[in-house]
């Protein structure tokens, strides 16, 4: 009997058992599928820390996933391959190209496929150059800059990341941070000038604008600074040209914007077409990965621009898909634009040639951010908002007030602004009622929304005041001429560059035989980059720069010229007398000869210097005032001057402050922009405008490339641009 019972204890248990095992197994498998399917997965979880869901996410998936995730293809039809490819998960983002129709509706349709036709549904960033507005264009970055006004560039950034996320953009291709130097670049017109200070603040501040405070907030969107790095010093001034530059060039001058937009939270950058010194931007392990990354503690991800990847090979240090694939990869760019190099790289790792773990920080770095757009909780567009926030009233608003704060005035007899009762003033020109006043990368913009100079003018006329458009000058029927001239759209942005920057099409001859036939000649001009004008500054009797000034251009004008707004834009890049002068910046260095520094057949002067602009009262400045001529090298110092309108009307004035250390172990720029302020003051009004000066503003790189504070007595300038040197002062570090 204890036998048989042993026997059916000992049955029973191994039913038991296989049970147990069975049930066992069939939860594992069961648990496991649900892993697969993302029911459990803590990369879903939004309670989860972010580097938690990374690292969970990345676990599970393939090498075909993991490139995925690092292929940003163009947006430029909607076929059934790319569909596929969604659905298997190989597509990371979408550049979209204009003028494809993105719709809301199609964009989350294509989000669709991603988050819920895919294994593990990771959403889509669509990203488009939204430059300088999106429906509501503002002028164009360069022209921006000369406001001096970083919080308006700020509030230009947001309304169009608002007007962009409606319409279903993650990401912009902006701010261009890049120092530009020759304005014979086209893409000059897309940064903040010449000057390194200028790039730092305003794209730190359109790297605000953009992102907001809150990365997943509806109306925000993320930047990618471009381009990384000294595409702005392109040989020539030609597009894609390499660029020769020292480590002391790039640290000193190329690099310092992009830290700043990193420091100010900027969540991608793209590398640039240019080769450094003889290594390609897209493969440049020393700025992309030692500066970039461990010097700097960059965590976002870097885009490569448009087919960079596969240009390695047109550059020469590449022969195969899989040799660009490899260093540009190796060296730090995580995505490649618009081609399939990276690809190529399955068949590499499966064939231990290229290193899982590279493609696995690089993904780590795109899925990041991913989160940290919100993506994974909020991948859709709400549909029929574009109506609501597009083209506003508000936003038209802010782009009369940044184009008209945008606009320069270079001369002015005394013919500016245009009063009550001057009678009727002829308007001609080839811009005078053209719509092709929105420059180049115009977003989702159209020129059906523009308003012309003649429409601005005529709905805005002072009493007493008469404008009549005239396309044939010869039929002229008034004294006074507003003659509207420039450059067009597409003769600068990319690959728009151009040999000599002088007036196109007959316009300066135009200029000089109005006024030889005994008009008074108001010049209007609608330009994308610093232009030569000696030959309009001789026959014009009143010069006004316009720029590329966007949606409200005949608005904006008409209150400058009208003097319902007093102008007080200053230029960001030195104006020429010639183009053999190029390139001209005011803070190069002196030469051991000094006295030798000029052409036989012209002098090295420009025609208007950097900071230069002039406004319809008159300032005055007194009574400069250091608040310690001698520090140590850990003190900060204030600097104060009393600035005084002394005109008749109501004015801004753009105060600007310079730097010059005299003696240092490595030689110094003739000046240096070291701050400035933009204040108001009504006639009569006298304000005291304070700077504080800190250590760091002192520093230089050494010959170790180190930044360090050497002892020795440095110039300090206060004025109204980098030739005004009537207030100086010197502080000497002990």
């Amino acid at each position: 009997m204890t036998s048989y019972l042993s026997i059916f204890q000992t049955n029973t248990m191994k039913i038991i058992s296989k049970v147990l095992i069975f049930v066992f197994f069939g939860y594992s498998f069961t648990n496991v599928s649900a892993v697969n399917k993302g029911s459990f997965a803590k990369y879903k979880d939004a309670k989860q820390p972010t580097e938690v869901r990374v690292n969970d996410l990345l676990m599970k998936m393939t090498i075909e996933e993991k490139l995925g995730q690092l292929n940003m293809p163009a947006l430029e039809n909607n076929d059934e391959a790319m569909h596929s490819d969604l659905m298997k998960g190989k597509i990371s983002a979408f550049c979209v190209v204009r003028p494809y129709p993105l719709s809301v509706k199609m964009r989350n349709e294509l989000q669709t496929l991603a988050v819920e036709k895919s294994r593990l549904g990771i959403p889509v960033i669509f990203a488009f150059d939204v430059i300088h507005g999106y429906k509501t264009i503002f002028p164009t970055p360069l022209a921006l800059s000369a406001s001096w006004d970083t919080e308006l560039a700020k509030n230009t950034a947001q309304i169009a990341a608002c007007e962009a996320s409606v319409s279903g953009i993650d990401l912009t291709f902006s701010p261009m941070v890049d120092v530009a130097r020759d304005p014979r670049w086209g893409r000059i017109s897309e940064g903040s000038g010449e000057d390194v200070l200028m790039n730092r603040r305003f794209g730190k501040a359109m790297v605000e604008g953009y992102q907001g405070a809150d990365l997943t907030a509806k109306y925000s969107m993320g930047a990618c600074v471009k381009h990384f790095v000294g595409y702005g010093a392109a040989m020539g001034g030609r597009d894609y040209q390499f660029t020769e530059l020292s480590e002391r060039a790039l640290r000193e001058t190329y690099l310092p914007p992009f830290q700043e937009c990193v420091n100010a939270g900027a969540v991608s950058i793209m590398s640039a077409f240019n080769d450094i010194s003889g290594l390609p931007a897209a493969a440049n392990s020393f700025t992309l990965d030692q500066v970039l990354r461990k010097e700097w503690g960059f965590k976002g991800f870097v885009v490569s621009d448009w087919k960079a990847i596969d240009q390695l090979k047109a550059h020469g240090i590449a022969e195969t898909d899989q040799q660009a694939a490899n260093a540009a990869l190796s060296a730090g760019n995580d995505m490649e634009m618009k081609t399939q190099c990276y690809n190529t790289l399955a068949k590499e790792v499966n064939g231990k040639r290229f290193s899982e773990k590279i493609i696995d920080e690089a993904v780590k770095r795109v899925l990041r951010i991913k989160f940290k757009l919100g993506l994974f909780e909020n991948p859709y567009t709400i549909e029929g908002e574009e109506s609501i926030s597009q083209l506003s009233h508000e936003n038209r608003a802010l782009a009369r007030k940044a184009a008209r704060e945008s606009m320069v005035l270079l001369k002015n007899s005394d013919l500016l602004p245009i009063k009550e009762n001057s009678g009727r003033i002829t308007l001609l020109g080839e811009w005078a009622n053209n719509k092709d006043v929105i420059g180049w990368w115009t977003g989702n913009g159209d020129k059906k929304d523009v308003v012309t100079v003649f429409d601005g003018l005529s709905q805005n006329l002072p009493k007493g005041v008469e404008i009549s458009f005239s396309a044939e000058p010869q039929t002229l029927n008034s004294k006074t001429v507003i003659v509207c001239v420039g450059e067009s759209g597409n003769m600068f942005g990319e690959n728009h560059c151009r040999s000599e920057i002088t007036l196109p099409w007959g316009q300066t001859e135009q200029i000089k035989q109005l006024k030889e036939s005994g008009h008074k000649v108001i010049v209007v001009i609608f330009n994308g980059r610093p232009l030569v004008l000696t030959e309009i500054e001789k026959y014009a009797d009143a010069i006004l720069l316009a720029w590329h000034p966007g949606t409200e251009a005949g608005n904006a004008l008409a209150d400058v010229l009208f003097g319902i707004t007093n102008p007080s834009g200053h230029v960001t890049t030195t104006f020429p007398k010639k183009s053999g002068q190029i390139p001209l910046f005011y803070s190069d260095r002196t030469s051991g000869r000094p006295g030798y520094n000029s052409y036989l057949d012209v002098d090295a002067e420009p025609l208007y210097p950097f900071g230069f602009g002039l406004s319809y009262t008159s300032f005055s400045y007194s009574n400069m005032v250091l608040s310690k001529k001698l520090i140590s090298k850990n003190e900060s110092f204030n600097v104060s001057i009393n600035v005084s309108n002394t005109g008749n009307v109501t004015g801004k004035e753009v105060v600007q402050l310079y730097m010059h250390q005299k003696v240092a172990t490595i030689t110094q720029t003739k000046k240096k922009l070291i701050d400035f302020q933009k204040i108001e003051l009504k006639p009569g009004e006298t304000q005291t405008v304070t700077f504080m000066v800190s250590p760091d503003e002192l520093a230089i790189l050494d010959k170790n490339l180190k930044s360090v504070i050497e002892s020795g007595d440095f110039d300090i300038w206060i004025g109204k641009n980098s030739h005004d040197e009537a207030q100086h002062e010197i502080v000497t570090v002990k």
